[in-house]
């Protein structure tokens, strides 16, 4: 098995995995197979338009989420930063290019409270698998 398809069977394994531990709202076990849920606008008013999610799940009881996100090719995400929450990101498909270096299939980024992180800009259509370990908020912090 090549790297990327072992990367992609764990993207999907992973995907899986969480999508079972609770479903959307409750704490019960669920399948979800994401290539039929639509893609649906991010709901973040501060940042340009064009962030899409497949919302996976939502604990508003401990305010954790999971989403598939996909950034458009040429879209420029801020600098920024969150207070209430860390979150991971796994990169399924594309290519985001970051202050770090290229972000590339595979690679994983944990991002926590009160850090700044990006820009990010997507030099291809780019997916990312997303979690969030409380609730979630973004600020802006676009100065270098």
């Amino acid at each position: 098995m090549t790297k990327v398809k072992a990367l992609s069977s764990f993207a999907v394994v992973a995907g899986l995995t969480l999508a079972l531990l609770a479903q959307k709202g409750s704490q019960k076990s669920f399948l979800l197979k994401t290539d039929t849920l639509k893609w649906t606008p991010m709901p973040i008013t501060v940042i340009p338009p064009g962030l899409e999610q497949k919302l996976l799940h939502e604990n508003k009881e401990k305010n954790m989420m999971t989403a598939l996100v996909r950034f458009p090719k040429g879209y420029r995400e801020p600098r920024h930063y969150h207070t209430t929450c860390g979150h991971s990101l796994l990169v399924l498909k594309g290519r985001l290019q970051s202050p770090d270096g290229p972000l590339t299939p595979g690679m994983f980024i944990y991002s926590a409270p009160h850090e700044r992180h990006g820009p990010f800009f997507a030099e291809q259509e780019t997916e990312l698998f997303f979690f969030t370990d409380g609730p979630f908020d973004f600020f802006v912090d676009d100065k270098k």
